[in-house]
């Protein structure tokens, strides 16, 4: 369903709506998209890529709205358009809420994309997804379910920022290779993250109510594997709990073929470029976001 357009920002050059399509429970989910305000829809090759960004916040928290610097920033730049899609969060609607509602969401934009906007192709321009913190890890599941029911077009680019793998319950699952690799959980220079402090994370966890023994909350566990995903970009922050299990799961995605390319940050905490985008460093990983999602289409360029 198409939602009404909203004014650009005078200069922007993006063009802002909202757009509304059911779950498979009929509830009404919502959408943000930011798309290039001047398209010449009459002469335009249909080459325009999408970028599916699913916002972090524990899935407790968050909208939106959340990506919509770095949606707009792509937009401006890259020529995309990026659709943002909203899912039900906890405590209300604890999982598997969020991961149907966003898988829900994966489908419908993949059917109705091409339809909904004039110069996008999935497949000639490129169909990439991605997240930030629980975003980030909804998307890592959503590359799986895609890959093992055939989700047409192909998804061709995943992007995981700062996103939770693999948390400690269930840590078993780690090969006897990794567990020394395996610290960040406990280390204490992780533990006075002022982003992701252990207590935001224990209302997350108790609100979320995950289930660590289900691949459709932990994507490492993933019982066909992870051959044949589509290349990956990470960025992950070296202050972060979740660091390691990042570093782990693009190991382990090279191992199995998977192209990545990785971006890490020493000392910083968990997504600062978004609480702190006044630092060096912040500013460093808007431009990598942007590289890496370039790097994500050169496969379709």
């Amino acid at each position: 369903m198409k939602g009404l357009h909203k004014p650009a920002e005078p200069g922007s050059g993006v063009l802002e709506r909202d757009i509304f399509f059911p779950a498979r429970d009929g509830f009404q989910l919502r959408a943000r998209v930011f798309e290039p305000a001047t398209q010449d829809t009459a002469t335009t090759a249909r080459t325009t890529p999408l970028v599916v960004y699913y916002h972090g916040g524990g899935y407790t928290i968050g909208s939106p709205e959340d990506t919509a610097s770095s949606c707009r920033r792509i937009v401006q730049n890259l020529g995309v358009v990026c659709i943002a899609p909203g899912y039900r969060q906890g405590p209300e609607d604890p999982f598997p809420a969020s991961i149907n509602d966003a898988w829900d969401a994966l489908k419908w934009i993949a059917s109705h994309a091409e339809a909904e906007f004039p110069t996008v192709s999935l497949s000639a321009g490129g169909f990439v997804i991605g997240g930030s913190s629980a975003g980030g890890s909804m998307s890592a599941i959503l590359v799986h379910l895609a890959r093992d029911e055939g989700l047409m077009p192909v998804i061709t680019g995943l992007f995981q920022l700062a996103s939770m793998i693999l948390p400690p319950e269930a840590q078993a699952a780690l090969p006897s290779r990794y567990q020394e690799m395996y610290l960040s959980r406990t280390q204490a220079e992780c533990q006075q993250d002022p982003v992701r402090s252990p207590a935001l994370a224990k209302i997350f966890h108790d609100s979320a109510r995950g289930d660590p023994q289900s691949p459709m909350f932990v994507p490492f566990i993933w019982p066909k594997g992870h051959e044949g995903l589509p290349r990956t970009y990470f960025q992950v922050c070296g202050m972060d709990t979740v660091r390691d299990e990042a570093l782990i799961y693009e190991q382990v995605l090279r191992e199995h073929g998977v192209e990545t390319k990785l971006d890490i940050y020493p000392g910083m905490p968990h997504i600062f470029w978004g609480t702190f985008p006044f630092l060096g460093q912040s500013k460093k990983a808007v431009l990598d976001f942007e590289n890496g999602i370039k790097w994500l289409l050169q496969r379709t360029s």
